[in-house]
């Protein structure tokens, strides 16, 4: 079997024939690869899905190479959830909810997008057991780095979320969110 270089994210992937996503445009064998890690349990991952939400977050964002609706806001969103994981520590089951918050407006297409990235879904599938939540950690991390362009625009957009959240469920926001951007971040 062959190889091919995705034109989502970039990686090496096996050129194989198969299903895609309606809108995330990925080769069918980086698709395949994302789809393989969907039975595996993460240790430590959050707990409605099994497996870690930067993973999902991630795959999107790196696949933001369709400037259709539905990948416009799927990017710009999943970007938002990274955020709010990485730097805002928003627990997992939170930034679903976030998203599902966030998901009726629309958003550009985030323009440049990066072509490569330096983790992708490739070493996560390729990470021993033990290591794989933590290669999903590098995968957030490396996402959002290759996202810094637009980081501004995607935090302005997780702001304004958040001040909705909190003036108008302020019993949410003072209980289960945390609202104050991590003090560790450079500014």
């Amino acid at each position: 079997m062959g190889e091919v270089r995705c034109f989502g994210c970039g990686a090496t992937v096996p050129d194989v024939d198969g299903p895609v996503h309606a809108y995330i445009l990925a080769a069918p064998g980086c698709w395949s690869l994302y789809c393989s890690l969907l039975d595996v349990k993460f240790e430590g991952a959050g707990e409605t899905t099994g497996r870690p939400q930067g993973l999902i977050d991630a795959y999107a964002a790196q696949h933001g190479t369709n400037t259709e609706r539905r990948n416009r806001q799927s990017v710009s969103l999943h970007l938002v959830s990274l955020c709010a994981g990485l730097e805002y520590d928003l627990p997992e089951e939170r930034r679903r909810i976030l998203i599902g918050r966030m998901s009726h407006r629309e958003y550009p297409a985030l323009q440049p997008s990066p072509t490569s990235f330096s983790v992708t879904v490739q070493n996560v599938v390729a990470a021993k057991d033990d290591a794989r939540l933590g290669v999903v950690r590098d995968l957030e991390k490396a996402t959002w780095s290759a996202w810094s362009v637009h980081q501004t625009q995607i935090r302005a957009w997780l702001k304004d979320e958040l001040r909705l959240v909190d003036r108008w469920y302020p019993a949410v926001a003072s209980s289960d969110l945390k609202v104050e951007r991590r003090s560790d971040l450079p500014r």
